[in-house]
């Protein structure tokens, strides 16, 4: 059985530095399952609608799979058409978090036949030996499905995968691993913005995963396509995988994508350990961090295991946003956090946004003199937005601010770059006049501060 998996492209205004490890990780377990699998990275090759649909024509495959977030809806409903008008009779699966987050639009909406819900290494396989052996497919657990008649079914969740250890390694042969290569992630990413770095001068950086799930409940941020379950893979395990990609692909910057990688402090110090006895001072990586859970001697045995970059979602500098966003931390630990990163790393990665419920020109103002205080110019400042499968969205639905789902999912953009939904007390225009005055007033006030950096 022949399977093809598509990546399709997202941000398209900037390089491709992102390998989509859950395409990654289905493919390796397809293939270690004894399928043939065939990769078509239309975000990495940036390939045309009319080169798409060229390469559709003729492709051959028995089912295919589109893994995708759920901002590229309208681009994973045109590409499902497009599969169908060529391979009218060839299941077409959809995963990844759009999957899990719009699965009922995606089965109303569009042709798709089985959406996967949750972590699919193990569905995946499972439901690939249904449709060979053209079995009922509601004994598959972790989907959606449209019967025989047309009719919308959802099975039994799938329970999340206890030992990730146990999940292969990325199919890193299916993908162009030169473009994800040679355009950086993380922090070669601001060094080669900041120093002018050429392609060349860039290091070699790849994005990985230590751990999965995430206990808070910010109403922002879309945690169940890996579960609330926290569990996070063996320091010898991820050891194994920086050294083949250090080996085979020469690797020296690993960036961490997890939504809490410094959630269990034994992991991250065991993982430090490995990699100084691994590697010493050759690698460098980085990952996110969240103020309330970092400690100085935390931060210190980070950057003395080589992590350069610590990332935070702060959002606010006004407690009562933070206390409506349900961040479970305060703005003091914010200012304590970044102060120990930057003492620590000599900078902090910290993200703003702003446009949350209550939000006012006071809390604005409260987030303007947070970035004084601590030295932050942030590139950008974005606006709140409404994610299907959070707290937002249903608040959003509730209050009549989203109309008709599938328009608001076919507009969606991303990372809050529009404002799509606007929950403060200030119109859209008086928003966007104070986003741009906030950036402004921030790099102002840096170069008052810091002259020398004219």
């Amino acid at each position: 059985m022949k399977i093809l998996l598509i990546n399709p492209p997202i941000r398209e205004w900037a390089k491709p530095n992102v390998l989509p490890l859950g395409l990654g990780y289905i493919a390796s377990i397809l293939k270690r399952s004894g399928y043939e699998v065939e990769m078509m990275d239309i975000n990495a090759r940036r390939f045309s609608p009319v080169e798409v649909e060229d390469r559709l024509k003729t492709a051959d495959f028995d089912a295919v799979g589109i893994g995708a977030i759920v901002t590229v809806y309208k681009y994973v409903k045109w590409l499902i058409a497009k599969l169908k008008k060529y391979h009218p009779d060839k299941k077409i699966i959809i995963g990844g978090s759009i999957g899990t987050s719009i699965p009922h639009i995606i089965l109303e909406k569009t042709e798709a036949d089985i959406v996967c819900i949750g972590e699919g290494e193990v569905t995946v396989v499972e439901l690939m030996q249904a449709l060979e052996q053209k079995r009922d497919l509601s004994a598959v657990e972790g989907i959606w499905f449209r019967d025989k008649d047309g009719r919308i079914c959802h099975n039994k969740e799938r329970a999340p995968i206890k030992n990730l250890d146990d999940i292969s390694f990325p199919a890193w042969d299916l993908f162009p691993m030169e473009i994800y290569l040679k355009n950086p992630v993380g922090a070669p990413n601001r060094n080669k913005w900041i120093d002018g770095a050429s392609d060349k001068e860039a290091v070699l950086s790849m994005n990985l995963s230590g751990s999965r799930g995430c206990p808070y409940k910010c109403i922002y941020c879309y945690h169940d396509f890996m579960g609330q379950r926290y569990r996070h893979r063996s320091a010898r395990s991820i050891i194994d995988e920086m050294r083949i990609l250090n080996d085979k692909y020469k690797v020296e910057y690993f960036h961490f994508i997890d939504d809490e990688f410094c959630l269990n402090k034994n992991f991250v110090y065991d993982f430090c350990r490995a990699k100084k006895k691994a590697f010493g001072n050759k690698i460098t990586w980085g990952c996110t961090g969240r103020v309330n859970l970092m400690t100085e001697d935390l931060i210190a045995e980070m950057a003395d295991a080589g992590c350069v970059l610590i990332g935070y979602g702060i959002e606010s500098g006004s407690q009562k946003i933070l206390d409506v966003l349900k961040k479970d931390s305060t703005v003091e630990q914010a200012k304590e956090a970044v102060r120990l990163t930057i003492k620590h790393l000599g900078w902090a990665d910290c993200s703003f946004m702003i446009g949350s419920p209550g939000e006012n020109s006071e809390t604005i103002k409260e987030t303007v003199d947070f970035c004084k205080e601590l030295d932050l110019t942030p590139e950008v400042i974005f606006f709140v937005t409404p994610y299907p499968g959070t707290e937002l969205y249903s608040m959003a639905l509730s209050q009549g601010k989203i109309k008709d789902e599938e328009e608001y999912l076919l507009g969606m953009g991303e990372q809050g770059e529009k404002i799509r939904v606007n929950f403060s007390e200030l119109s859209d225009t008086e928003l966007k006049k104070i986003q741009d005055r906030m950036i402004k007033k921030l790099n102002a006030w840096n170069k008052i501060k810091h002259p020398e950096s004219r």
